[in-house]
Parts: structure tokens; sequence; C-alpha cells
């Protein structure tokens, strides 16, 4: 009896440790090289945060990954997300830096912290009065989303009955962790570029790939590409049976080669 309950206990822990978020995700959202607090470190002028937003200011796209990294990488210590809205600029050592006023909202407790966008830190390190972010932590921020795509997922009609829920789920991917996190060009591209498919269907078919390669990722399931591309397929086979009049093109043939 003692052995049994050793066993369950050990497939109990398993399963709660399956559910975290992958490593990946974590590291596609956070700063590279993070270390443990330093004095100062983000919050006096003499020891910016160095974020590298800036650093290419013609590069949209490392501009939206590196204030990504900023708001996520750092949490109030219980975990609690942290509004980086209330943004202002002073004089730094080498230039202008941003400066943010960061509120506690359960202390109301006011962190300051010094960004300089311009430059990029070799090693990040966590401002005194916040933590890092980790999988727990993450687990409970995305569990939401991660019920709202299960729900896209089992609907018989996800194309007509699951837009709003795909574009809530979508609009928080895009804005809180980057949708290039998890485009794969090998498994969209064909579809994408098909001429004769609607645009309706090739960008339903393109957000049920990212909401599952986010879910994969979410949920720590191993080989997240071919989990998303699995779930593109199978939704494309329900959508033709729900939607027998709309033009589908090439896909079913480039869906399966």
């Amino acid at each position: 009896m003692k052995t049994l309950f050793t066993l369950l206990l050990c497939l109990t822990i398993g399963f709660v440790k399956a559910q975290l978020p992958a490593n990946e995700l974590i590291n596609n959202i956070t700063f590279e090289n993070l270390k443990g607090y330093a004095d100062g470190y983000g919050t006096s002028l003499e020891n910016p945060l160095c974020s590298g937003a800036f650093k290419n200011i013609a590069d949209k796209n490392a501009i939206q990954v590196r204030m990504i990294k900023l708001k996520n990488t750092y949490r109030w210590p219980d975990g609690s997300t942290i509004d980086f809205s209330k943004r202002g600029s002073t004089m730094g050592k080498t230039g202008i830096v941003d400066r943010y006023t960061l509120e506690n909202p359960a202390t109301k407790e006011i962190v300051t912290l010094y960004v300089d966008p311009y430059k990029t830190d070799s090693i990040f390190y966590i401002p005194k009065g916040l933590i890092a972010i980790n999988q727990e932590i993450l687990a409970k921020e995305i569990a939401p989303y991660l019920s709202t795509i299960d729900e896209i997922n089992n609907a018989r009609d996800a194309y007509r009955e699951q837009k709003e829920a795909m574009n809530k789920a979508s609009n928080y991917i895009a804005s809180s962790i980057g949708i290039s996190n998890f485009v794969d060009r090998d498994n969209l591209l064909k579809v994408m570029t098909d001429t004769q498919a609607t645009t309706d269907l090739k960008s339903y078919l393109f957000g049920i790939y990212i909401l599952n390669k986010f879910y994969a990722m979410g949920k720590n399931i191993t080989n997240p590409k071919e989990y998303a591309l699995n779930k593109m397929k199978t939704a494309f086979v329900n959508f033709q049976k729900s939607n027998p009049e709309v033009e589908t093109g090439n896909i079913k043939i480039n869906l399966n080669e």
C-alpha cells in the first residue's frame, strides 16, 4: 500500500511539472543571462538597466521583442504583473534614459526604474523591489488563455463560432509574448502563399497554428511544431466539413505533403 501511494505521489508530481510552461517559452520573453540581485541596478541613474530596445531604431520587430522582455522579465514579489505605463525620460550619465514609475498595487510602494534603451547589457540583474518571473508565475498568467484555446480546438466550427475567442487569445500573444516566437516558415509558407484559397481561411489557419504552438509551449508538450501543425490539419478538416462552399485552393494537398 505504501509503495502504491509513493507511486501515485510521483505520478502526481510529474503531471504537475508537465503542466508548467517550457523553458523555451520563458527564455523567449525574458532577458538573456539573467542573474540575481545587484545593488542599484536599474534603480539608479548611475546604473540603468540597458534593454537594447532602441539599439536599431529602424527594426520595429526588435524593438517589440526587447520591450516585451522588459515587461515580462520582472514581477512584483507576490508574482503580480507590473504596469509600465508611467514612463518619462531624464538625463543619465551618457544621455537620455527612460524613467518608469512602477507602483506595487498591493503595497503602493514605488520603484523608479531607469532604462537605457540604446545600450544592451551583457548580463541582466534583478532590480531591488522586484523578482524574476518563473514557470509557476507564467503558468498562472497564461492558464485562462490555454483554456480558451481548448474551447477553440473543441468547437464544431471554430471558424465561425470562435472568432472572438481567437482574437482575444491572439491579441494577448501578440502584445505580451510576441507572434514571431511561434511562426515556423517551413510549416506555414505553402499555406499562406496559396493563391486560390480565401484570405480569411489562410488567416484562420495561421491563427490556429500560432495559438496551438503557444499552447504546446505553455503546457510543455513535446515537439510544439509538430503539435501545432497537426492541430492546423485537424482544424482544416473540420473547416471543410462545416464550410464546403469556401474555396480552399491547394491547402489540402500542401498540408499533407
